[in-house]
């Protein structure tokens, strides 16, 4: 109450009941949606809601702002669509090192057995087996053929004459492993040494004696040695991926070093470095060597000699009934399914060989005058092999994420913007004005409910 006696309300709360009363001003949710639109930062929508505009053109502000988030949408969903499909780039780099681990070198001699050290029943078996024959071999089953390769095979000791490592260090023999692999009996040299400069002088070079005096014959039909360059841990498929190198030739390799990285799913490569049976090193090539020895045990029950596998070894009835021709049937057969993605992360090394006659005339009556060799046993038997790096760079190529969710969002953006004037903020607005508008007549609906009308007055006194 004041001097005059009057009296000022403080704050009213008030609502009509049955009895009359005092009237609250309602706002209808027309209103509350027309207020909003002249507010919202979405362009052409105002224009719909506000009623001071003549029907006619805000009918047509409505057909053109339906066109615009129609166009918007379908935009928005082509973006999405073509995130969801992971597509990839491929990016190609050069890296340079200051020093590269040499690689590891396998070689086999394309005569594996020395014709020696096997039978003349031995022998005829080899000779039957290779020219399709058709003979009986149940009277010679129960030979041994892994014993009988083990025998007969060639040693390090007898083909390597001369290794030569850096140039100037002397290699031999004790620097190779022998391994057993899908070509047959096989000599791999290892270093734990990285090599520092490119070319001749950091070279590995080999000087072998294929021994042609101890050809079978009726194997392969070649004479030289098959041989592959590869990372030291991965056991090498040189029947598969192997080069070949002549007798009578002086042969240089010159490597590159390339590293192929992929993706993993959902991209396309979907790629994998999954754990293999029987070896450590993942690549999709041995995924399917290994496959290709379950499928032999499989088909029967046995595994070939030059092979590992969770199976005894092949018979000699065995191999030659069911082994090999499985083996070779395996590439052929369209039920076969082996889950091989590419490996995400592989090392390889490519080769660039070159060739000269070898020797010359000096050589030659070097090795006249000290060892014997006559020239024609230098052609027929001798070879040698120079390998080096071309450089100590390495190409990596790498499949990269083409369409990342940044750039999704990105485009998204820019596509609202440019057509109806949104951006994120817009779409807050929306969700708030959708929240609040709830709120508020839940809680509308809630007084409604009440069957009095409550009006407090609050007096200020003089």
């Amino acid at each position: 109450m004041n001097e005059n006696g009057k009296v000022y309300p403080m704050f009213t709360i008030s609502k009509t009941d049955s009895n009359g009363g005092k009237k609250r001003k309602k706002s209808s949710l027309t209103d509350e949606v027309c207020t909003f639109a002249g507010e919202t930062s979405l362009h052409g929508i105002r224009y719909v809601g506000s009623k001071s505009i003549w029907a006619a053109r805000r009918f047509i502000w409505c057909i053109l702002v339906c066109i615009a988030i129609a166009f918007l949408v379908n935009i928005l969903r082509d973006s999405v669509k073509n995130y969801r499909s992971y597509p990839v780039a491929t990016k190609i780099s050069i890296v340079h090192y200051k020093e590269i681990e040499f690689p590891a070198v396998t070689f086999c001699n394309y005569n594996q057995l020395r014709k020696s050290q096997v039978s003349d029943e031995e022998l005829k078996f080899i000779h039957a087996f290779y020219s399709g024959d058709v003979v009986d071999y149940s009277n010679i089953n129960h030979w041994n053929l892994t014993e009988l390769t083990l025998r007969a095979s060639h040693s390090i000791d007898d083909l390597l004459t001369k290794c030569t490592w850096m140039s100037s260090e002397d290699c031999g023999p004790e620097n190779f492993t022998t391994n057993f692999i899908d070509f047959g009996m096989c000599y791999t040299f290892k270093t734990t040494r990285n090599v520092t400069h490119a070319g001749v002088s950091s070279s590995l070079f080999l000087q072998i004696n294929i021994n042609d005096k101890e050809n079978t014959g009726h194997v392969h039909g070649i004479k030289g040695i098959k041989m592959l360059i590869h990372p030291s841990d991965e056991r090498p498929l040189v029947n598969s991926f192997g080069f070949s190198v002549s007798p009578g030739f002086h042969t240089e390799i010159s490597l590159k070093g390339v590293r192929t990285k992929s993706l993993p799913d959902p991209y396309s490569s979907k790629c994998t470095g999954k754990a293999l049976r029987y070896r450590n090193t993942y690549t999709k090539a041995i995924c399917i060597d290994e496959c290709r020895i379950d499928y032999v045990i499989t088909k029967c029950g046995c595994k070939l000699t030059n092979t590992i596998g969770d199976a005894p070894d092949c018979t000699v009835l065995q191999f030659v009934n069911c082994g090999i021709i499985a083996f070779n049937r395996f590439v052929s057969d369209r039920n076969v399914s082996c889950d091989c993605p590419v490996a995400c992360d592989q090392l390889t090394y490519q080769p660039r060989t070159s060739s000269t006659l070898w020797p010359d005339p000096a050589m030659i009556q070097f090795f006249e005058n000290n060892y014997g060799y006559t020239k024609e046993y230098v052609s027929e038997n001798i070879l040698q092999v120079s390998i080096s790096f071309e450089d100590l760079d390495m190409t990596v190529v790498e499949l990269v994420p083409s369409y990342s969710v940044t750039q999704l969002l990105s485009e998204l953006g820019g596509n609202m913007g440019l057509i109806c004037g949104m951006s994120l903020i817009t779409i807050v607005e929306f969700l708030d004005f959708l929240i609040v508008t709830i709120l508020q007549h839940l809680m509308k609906k809630k007084e409604l409910g009440s069957s009095k009308t409550h009006t407090i007055e609050v007096n200020g006194k003089s």
